[in-house]
């Protein structure tokens, strides 16, 4: 794990496992992103969300509502990513409307963005092509590391992605203030609107 927390720290890129599928993590730099979205060949009109271990570390870089930890409770850990006001002005590649939040679920993941701090939870694959299971797969396939991708070795189940939502920063009963579906993922949205009810 050391070796990677360097690689990282050094402005390049590492995959790691989630609870759906390889995730290749930067720092929220700019050295770091530039590589992330060079390795990827990503669109920089299409934001990468950030991975970490608990509300209380994504804090430092957006607001949360009082009643989003109660909320994520309702859901397997990492099955939902929530988009939420920035604290400061962010780098575009990390949204403008928002900051999209995913806690992770995959234990090495959590103790990695323990040590460096919250990592850029993007799906570990070339935009457009599908991703492998395998993290030492993925990172290959994106150059390995000769192209500054490292990985930690960890196979994912695959299937659908996390679902994206917004989240209000108020509970209301009704309208339009309520969690919207950015993303279809694994997390239909029905049971997103079902607990939503349970906080109003």
């Amino acid at each position: 794990m050391l070796e990677q927390v360097d690689w990282l720290k050094a402005g390049k890129l590492c995959v790691y496992p989630t609870s759906t599928q390889p995730a290749i993590g930067s720092l929220p730099q700019k050295d770091s992103l530039d590589l992330l979205f060079h390795v990827k060949k990503r669109p920089i009109h299409k934001p990468v969300s950030l991975g970490v271990s608990s509300l209380e570390q994504a804090s430092k870089f957006v607001f949360i509502p009082d009643s989003l930890q109660q909320f994520l409770g309702y859901f397997p850990r990492g099955s939902l990513t929530v988009l939420l006001p920035p604290k400061n002005s962010p780098d575009v590649r990390l949204g403008q409307n928002g900051l999209a939040v995913r806690i992770l679920e995959n234990q090495q993941a959590r103790e990695l963005v323990d040590l460096v701090g919250p990592l850029s939870a993007t799906s570990a694959n070339e935009s457009g092509k599908k991703p492998h299971t395998s993290c030492k797969l993925a990172a290959k396939e994106l150059g390995g590391l000769a192209s500054g991708v490292h990985w930690i070795d960890g196979v994912c189940k695959g299937g659908a992605p996390s679902t994206l939502i917004s989240y209000p920063s108020e509970i209301t009963s009704g309208g339009p203030r309520r969690p919207e579906i950015l993303r279809a993922g694994v997390v239909p949205e029905n049971k997103v609107i079902e607990a939503w009810k349970k906080l109003t």
